[in-house]
């Protein structure tokens, strides 16, 4: 006899048999519609269907929304992105977390960061954000649920009211405000974290950062509304004009490839399909010139990578199945750059929105490079890669001219 599932039940299947794979799970979130936060380093978000590839991995503080649980296993979303995830990785947000009206501060009141937390660009986890330690001084414009709106330095965003206190009592002490250009003396590497922890990148001497804060002996960069820390030591005033010029509009949609070749289609693709400017454009370029020389029908890693981007394995089959199923050859130049342009919004959010504010200048294509490379296509010895590759689209693809 065969036996067929409601979609609640398929979904409650799906779950316990994700759920064997998982490791025990100590502590189960309540049942309801609700929002929860990430608590782990990188918490993996999985897919619903076989074989379960991992979707994205989230970073500590991001916030979610449970739709429903099973035992070990919870359905959850984060903004475009719909996936399963452990249940012990996340904390529910407490009702507490929302002010009762009594408590509601008054729009403009000063408040302190009581953890390092995150400010989120729009109120959704798949928004891009900046981390702020503790003891930081932000101004609450208003308070809705468990989110409020904040403002730094004229800067507006969202944060957990819960991470916030009504004075610096109990924080850490409060980091000296400066938000002043510097630049890097030395090589140097950018960390995640205040105390030198989590992901670091590596720049260059002469690096162009704004300084936002100083405490003690660390400096909070940031650059392109991403933010790190680095010893103060390594920075020193930027009082040097920009030596790299936006380029206009009429050349940044100047096609400088040879008509008809994969450079060329490309190139206007990213221009005039994904609205890229100039720089944006050539970053991406430069990524796809060092995993597939600009061929669409390219094997690699003994055949479990493909195409421009190099997709590999679940990547791999998610561009073959979304191409089909849209009517597209997925060996075509045009098949996997609309892949390409479907895929950063809805599973690498961060990415996209990175690559679409960098400055048009040459440091902006170097900027998009890195970056690209090293959340997108993540190869080995991703520093090195990602210096490579900017260095590329910087010096070699961002100058050419018609």
């Amino acid at each position: 006899m065969r036996v067929t599932y409601s979609p609640v039940k398929r979904f409650l299947v799906l779950l316990l048999a994700l759920a064997l794979l998982l490791t025990a799970l100590p502590q189960a979130l309540a049942e309801g519609n609700f929002e929860a936060v990430v608590s782990v380093d990188g918490m993996k978000v999985y897919a619903q269907a076989k074989p379960h590839d991992v979707l994205t991995t989230l970073p500590r503080g991001t916030v979610v929304t449970v739709l429903a649980w099973s035992g070990k296993a919870a359905l959850i979303s984060a903004g475009l992105i719909t996936g399963v995830a452990r249940v012990s990785e996340m904390s529910r947000v407490a009702q507490s977390a929302a002010p009762t009206a009594s408590a509601t501060p008054t729009p403009g009141q000063s408040m302190f960061t009581n953890q390092q937390t995150r400010v989120y660009r729009r109120p959704s986890a798949a928004s891009q954000y900046v981390t702020l330690q503790a003891g930081v001084k932000v101004q609450v414009l208003s308070v809705n649920g468990a989110y409020a709106q904040v403002s730094m330095d004229g800067r507006v965003g969202y944060m957990l009211y819960s991470h916030l206190s009504a004075s610096a009592a109990s924080t850490a002490a409060p980091a000296q405000s400066v938000n002043m250009p510097v630049v890097t003396l030395v090589e140097a590497q950018i960390y995640e974290n205040p105390d030198y922890s989590g992901e670091a990148v590596t720049v260059r001497k002469g690096y162009k950062l704004t300084l936002l804060a100083v405490n003690g002996e660390v400096a909070m960069v940031t650059r392109n509304s991403m933010i790190g820390y680095l010893p103060v030591a390594c920075l020193s005033k930027d009082s040097a004009p920009a030596t790299t010029q936006p380029v206009s509009e009429s050349k940044s949609k100047a096609n400088p490839f040879t008509a008809g070749s994969n450079e060329y289609i490309i190139f206007d693709f990213l221009i005039n399909e994904m609205k890229l400017n100039r720089a944006a454009t050539m970053g991406v370029m430069a990524n796809i010139y060092w995993e597939s020389g600009y061929k669409a029908v390219i094997d690699g890693d003994g055949g479990t990578s493909y195409g421009l981007c190099q997709w590999h394995a679940g990547r791999k089959t998610r561009l073959i199945n979304w191409c089909t199923e849209k009517g597209l050859d997925y060996n075509s130049v045009e098949g996997q750059m609309r892949y390409l342009q479907y895929e950063l919004p809805n599973f690498y959010p961060s990415v996209d929105s990175y690559i679409r504010q960098v400055e048009n200048t040459a440091e902006g294509a170097y900027d998009a490079a890195y970056y690209f490379c090293f959340n997108f296509e993540a190869p080995a010895n991703r520093t090195a890669q990602s210096t490579k590759r900017g260095n590329y689209a910087k010096d070699t693809l961002f100058p050419k001219t018609k």
